[in-house]
């Protein structure tokens, strides 16, 4: 017997690759400054670590250094204006 407070799982596998919005343009806003974020935080990597250092070396201050990184560069987009353009803007 089941008890009527058993949670069921609602997933479908169609649903699976579908994106979290019906929207796809918020989809595609969300990409974008997803790759913007991450590019502006190898960039500040690669800034700290100086202009000799390799490139597994960069990768490697990327990596320990990731959270701080990716906030900084969040922080970076949402403040400068000349990077307004990359901002998420989600409204629903």
């Amino acid at each position: 017997m089941r008890d009527e407070d058993d949670e069921r799982c609602t997933l479908r596998w169609e649903d699976v690759n579908q994106p979290p919005s019906q929207s796809l343009f918020v989809w595609r806003d969300a990409v974008r400054h997803r790759h913007a974020v991450m590019t502006l935080a190898r960039q500040l990597a690669f800034r700290e670590t100086g202009e000799q250092a390799t490139v597994t070396e960069i990768a490697a201050h990327l990596k320990e250094h990731q959270s701080r990184l990716i906030a900084e560069a969040e922080k970076v987009i949402q403040t400068r204006q000349g990077l307004a353009r990359w901002r998420f803007k989600y409204r629903r």
